[in-house]
């Protein structure tokens, strides 16, 4: 998906201490029809990001000044969602708890630097695809939740939570009452790539629930999945 709002290009953010692989992804996104701006550490990213509002930021794991979970703890300052898909380019030697911990953190997905240049286009119109379809404004009794604003109320108090516990949420509202396995939740809101990443499920549902404060809404189905019970 090349636009963004209304047909513009969608506004990418480049993030890599490495001149030159900073400069060939950012030319390969640009043929690709996306506007690219370019930063060479965390603390720039974090600056630029203010001003140019990116669409989505692919975000280099281990830099001089930060790494990857650092700036995603300081777009996430305060308790707020991270407001846009943040994908992690690893090296060959990070390990898998490395991108993990990424994911954990907010991130939405990762790429191995070196993959086919195709593969990785197609993870960056991907993570704009979900989020330029996540679904619609939901209610279930005193619970509202809107995925595609970021926002999630229960009564009158707004919960804090970020993009996949929310979508999690926003999925077993929409199925309210019925049993939704924890394979369709990591297919549906992690993706296929995340078989495996069944803690990230888990510290989702322990998110949801402190902040919803009322734990019945969230029922657990032993070995099989969970459960959005409507609570008076």
């Amino acid at each position: 998906m090349r636009a963004g709002n209304r047909g513009v290009p969608a506004k990418l953010l480049v993030v890599d201490d490495e001149p030159r692989t900073a400069q060939l992804t950012a030319e390969l996104l640009r043929r690709a029809g996306y506007s690219v701006d370019v930063a060479s550490s965390g603390t720039e990213a974090l600056e630029l990001i203010r001003s140019v509002s990116p669409d989505l930021m692919l975000l280099d794991y281990e830099m001089p000044d930060m790494e990857a979970p650092e700036v995603l703890d300081s777009l996430r300052s305060g308790g707020d969602r991270i407001p846009f898909p943040v994908i992690i380019l690893t090296g060959a030697r990070h390990s898998p708890g490395d991108q993990v911990v990424g994911i954990e953190r907010g991130a939405t997905d990762y790429i191995v630097k070196g993959t086919d240049r195709q593969v990785v286009l197609a993870r960056v119109r991907g993570a704009l695809r979900e989020r330029a379809s996540a679904p619609g404004a939901i209610s279930r009794g005193r619970l509202h939740l809107d995925a595609a604003r970021g926002e999630a109320r229960l009564g009158d108090r707004v919960l804090k939570l970020e993009r996949r516990p929310l979508l999690m949420l926003q999925l077993l509202a929409n199925r309210s009452g019925e049993v939704v396995t924890r394979a369709e939740l990591l297919d549906q809101v992690w993706g296929t790539s995340y078989r495996g990443f069944e803690h990230s499920l888990e510290q989702a549902v322990h998110q949801v629930r402190r902040e919803m404060r009322e734990p019945g809404w969230i029922e657990t189905v032993r070995g099989i999945g969970y459960r959005l019970v409507v609570q008076p």
